[in-house]
């Protein structure tokens, strides 16, 4: 079933239950739904993170994530439960790689790979930040509002990284800076074009439609 039946459902249920007027069901039903999914979301997330042992890196990369695509915007698949799965395996196979590599590289290695992965979603931040979402339109006024803000997160995530999570857990931050460059890959033209044809593949597996694009 999908997160919008389950959320209207609920708002119909609570519509009849509180005498809610009808034409602000919608209003309710979107706000269950977002609520719904982020709450599903990161506690299965974290569940699957914890069973496969990788919860400081997703931990860590699901905040950084959440924070900066809440500012960048970017593309996402169509149906909650496909974004749902890119998610998982974005976050436990950046997770895994991150413990990995733990052995073969040092802090001084991961330092670099920071700032050269800093500098470059610092420049696709520059160019492209903020991205287009779903039901949501940017003025000129809130896109130059929305790319400096993303460029002062990415710099202070940097230095966080660098100073404080580094010393103490290496594939944490190995897992946060490649989902974070993954979503900064996610608002670039190129970016929509590969999500999209995920999204593409993953509801040819479920057996779903997809809404046609013009």
């Amino acid at each position: 079933m999908k997160m919008y039946d389950i959320a209207f459902r609920m708002a119909s249920f609570l519509a009849c239950r509180v005498g809610l007027e009808e034409n602000r069901v919608d209003t309710v039903r979107f706000g269950l739904e977002i609520i719904l999914g982020e709450v599903i979301k990161w506690a299965i997330l974290l569940f699957a993170a914890a069973i496969f042992e990788v919860l400081p890196g997703a931990l860590l990369a699901m905040v950084s994530v959440f924070v900066f695509r809440m500012l960048s915007g970017g593309a996402h698949c169509e149906d909650y439960w496909r974004c749902l799965t890119f998610g998982v395996i974005t976050f436990l196979g950046f997770g895994k790689l991150g413990i990995y590599l733990e052995p073969y590289i040092t802090h001084s290695i991961v330092a670099k790979f920071i700032l050269s992965g800093t500098v470059v979603m610092v420049i696709l931040t520059a160019i492209w930040a903020p991205g287009e979402v779903p039901n949501r339109k940017i003025s000129t006024g809130e896109r130059a509002k929305f790319k400096k803000i993303s460029l002062v997160f990415l710099v202070i995530w940097a230095a966080i990284m660098v100073f404080l999570i580094l010393p103490h857990h290496i594939p944490a931050v190995v897992t946060g800076l490649l989902a974070l460059i993954v979503q900064a890959f996610s608002f670039t033209p190129p970016g929509y074009w590969a999500i999209d044809r995920f999204d593409f593949a993953l509801s040819r597996i479920m057996g779903e439609r997809r809404c046609s694009h013009a």
